[in-house]
């Protein structure tokens, strides 16, 4: 070998091994910014699960029914049986609600329920650990939902960025999400499963295939704009897990469908990045039909909405074919319900601007300026990002698609006559992220030392401002979670302090003895679900009934116009409905137990005719009547002279839009201070004659 070829193999040599070298360093310093980010992204996680379960035990505030009725009512019924006392309302009864949401309370319920009678715990506690458990699940759906808002937005502004801190700032800082992302409506787990699949889903796949583009192993673009910490991940897998999370949420509420079907129009066909609607105006229609995708992704995406949809639908059938002993499609049927029958009308009508007048300022409150301008950019003018350099096209897509998805969405739901603003929660994470670049764009000049204002005043002015909304939103959430209607849950709260204090503190029967009661009964004269239910009230020995309101269901059209349902009945003619339902109250002023109806009166106490936990029956004069202070001196005319007195009252609100729930809610009953006091000295004249027959009879051994 000749010394030229020795000295270039030498080199050769010296070539791989410092390539080899750098590649080791590259690869290690991959490694090591891959382990940092995991460790920001890990304590961001456990601090938004800390953050929502501080949320969800400062939650004292009733907001609506179905967070207790759509939920937690057949999740007992689901743990412990149908003999439970768990209120299943009349959606239940007809197959119209899916069972997979309840099942995860239920399942919630079983393990709580096992560990307490494992571990011994009394009835108290074991009553307050049912009660707190599903509040902190529901905290860590919630704190998903705000993890992948902040995930969502790094993937559209880069990682790192200004606008992905404010897109997370934004979601923890909302009074809408520390007011209602931890209750368990299924609105809340369907807004968090619907985050979480646009985190996964292929946004890339919308922009035009080019030769730069990487591909796995089934021939699946990778997403470059994630750059080498993206290596060949295993795309299919996370389009199954996205539609797999999409068709849970679609399950749960049909109306989430809305946002895929738009996505996959807009992942298949082209879509504009640049002036799209001034475009459309002038160029022909028929362009945007060009497929955007490669033709292996659309039949990828194709067979996997199929195959995940399909799958999710059998699942979901096989829970409702458990739970409700038949064959049955619960989202067709509320259709029908719905729209066929125009049953939903009966619980509100709303105007078609709703949403836009009432239901975007509710869900973003101070931000809402900033979702507004960021909508209009998007949409309509978007020039570029609030850097000089221009932005990347696959954020420029996304952005259009997710505005596109917001406002679509709403716009067909507008649509629909009742309207509710947790109808469109699952818009609020998008809307959260697209107000970031706004609010970054607004507010970091003043308050980043890297780019101070030159204008002291302008900066100062602005940071006052930021103050200004921070406070506003700190007393919005306040004051809607700890001021505005408590008495809901204060009242079910003392309800069970009493059953507590009196009927689960019994002495053991004697044969010669007749012990005192050990159920309690408790009417509620109020709108239907005005409280919650068994979820609250645990104990089985409390006994309820309260004025239903069931639609007119299988009616003729006529009919359905002037059905009047129990509560209205009741609130037309007080005091005729109380004469003709349940007769006079009683009179006598016995002790606990001891009680002389009047003739004409329903008895007072336990009947097993009566109309029970939504269970049709008679109503009955119970021992605890539970109704709110504009009934007041209607109750106070009726109940004149009769056994009942005022027991406790507690402070609901200031105002409320539905009259009949205004004012304090009060309480009467037929156990007073003094009858308390007698309760308490005959249970220690029982204990001490059961303890004198027990030495008399170990005596009588000896």
């Amino acid at each position: 070998m000749s010394s030229k070829s020795t000295l270039q193999a030498l080199t050769d040599s010296h070539d791989e091994i410092s390539a080899s070298s750098n590649g080791f360093k590259w690869s290690r310093r991959l490694a090591l910014k891959r382990a940092q980010e995991a460790t920001v992204s890990q304590d961001i996680l456990l601090f938004l699960i800390a953050f929502r379960i501080l949320n969800a035990f400062s939650i004292k505030t009733f907001f609506q029914p179905d967070e207790y009725f759509q939920a937690l009512e057949p999740a007992w019924q689901i743990a412990f049986g149908e003999g439970s006392g768990a209120w299943i309302t009349w959606e239940w009864r007809h197959q119209l609600r899916p069972a997979i949401h309840p099942t995860i309370f239920a399942v919630v319920y079983w393990v709580c329920s096992s560990l307490a009678t494992s571990l011994g715990l009394s009835p108290t506690y074991e009553a307050d650990f049912l009660i707190a458990a599903p509040k902190i699940v529901q905290a860590i759906i919630a704190a998903l939902g705000d993890y992948y808002t902040w995930k969502l937005a790094q993937k559209v502004y880069s990682r790192g960025s200004n606008e992905a801190w404010a897109a997370l700032a934004l979601t923890v800082s909302s009074p809408w999400q520390w007011f209602c992302s931890t209750r368990t409506f299924s609105n809340c787990f369907e807004t968090t499963l619907t985050i979480i699949g646009l985190f996964l889903w292929p946004w890339h796949w919308s922009l035009s295939p080019t030769d730069e583009d990487r591909v796995d192993n089934n021939m699946l673009r990778l997403d470059k704009s994630q750059g080498n910490l993206y290596t060949k991940a295993d795309e299919l897998a996370r389009l199954r897990c996205c539609l797999l999370l999409a068709a849970t949420a679609c399950v749960l509420r049909p109306t989430n469908l809305l946002i895929w079907m738009c996505l996959s129009c807009f992942t298949v066909f082209e879509t504009p990045t640049k002036y799209p609607l001034k475009s459309f105006s002038r160029a022909n229609p028929v362009a945007w039909l060009q497929l955007s995708s490669t033709k292996r992704e659309c039949q990828v995406l194709v067979r996997e909405i199929f195959f995940c949809g399909s799958l999710l639908l059998a699942l979901s059938a096989l829970v409702d074919r458990l739970y409700y002993q038949a064959w049955t499609f619960p989202s067709f049927r509320f259709l029908y319900f719905n729209i066929v029958q125009s049953l939903a009308v009966l619980y509100g009508k709303n105007d078609w601007h709703y949403y836009a007048s009432q239901g975007y300022p509710l869900l973003l409150a101070t931000f809402l300026p900033f979702a507004i301008h960021s909508l209009y950019r998007n949409l309509l003018s978007f020039r570029g990002s609030t850097t000089e350099e221009q932005p990347r096209p696959l954020t420029l897509s996304m952005k259009w698609q997710l505005t596109s998805v917001a406002l679509l969405v709403t716009l067909i739901l507008s649509f629909v006559s009742h309207k509710e603003v947790r109808f469109i929660y699952p818009v609020l994470p998008i809307l959260h992220t697209l107000a970031a670049e706004s609010f970054t764009a607004f507010f970091i000049p003043a308050i980043s030392p890297a780019s101070p204002y030159r204008n002291y005043w302008i900066s100062y002015i602005k940071k006052a401002v930021l103050v200004a909304l921070l406070a506003a939103n700190a007393g919005i959430a306040i004051f809607a979670t700890r001021y505005h209607q408590p008495a809901p849950l204060l009242v079910l709260e003392y309800l069970r302090e009493q059953h507590e204090h009196y009927y689960l503190t019994q002495p053991p029967p004697l044969t010669h003895i007749a012990p005192a009661d050990t159920t309690m009964t408790v009417g509620f004269l109020m709108p239907c679900h005005s409280t919650p239910w068994r979820s609250h009230l645990v104990h089985p020995g409390i006994k309820s009934w309260a004025l239903g309101c069931e639609p007119p269901i299988g009616k003729e059209a006529i009919v359905r116009k002037t059905y009047v349902d129990e509560a209205d009945q009741f609130y037309d003619h007080p005091t005729r409905f109380l004469a003709e339902n349940l007769g006079r109250p009683p009179r006598s002023k016995g002790l606990f137990g001891s009680r002389v109806p009047q003739q004409g009166s329903s008895t007072v106490g336990l009947d097993k005719q009566a109309a029970w936990d939504g269970k049709p029956g008679n109503l009955v004069w119970p021992e605890y009547i539970v109704f709110f202070e504009q009934l007041e001196r209607t109750m106070g005319g009726v109940l004149e002279g009769s056994a009942y007195d005022e027991c406790w009252r507690g402070w609901n609100s200031w105002f409320h839009d539905d009259w009949r729930r205004r004012g304090d809610i009060l309480v009467y009953c037929l156990r007073d201070k003094e009858k308390a006091e007698a309760k308490g000295k005959r249970t220690q004249k029982v204990m001490a004659r059961q303890s004198g027959v027990k030495r008399a009879v170990s005596g009588l051994w000896r």
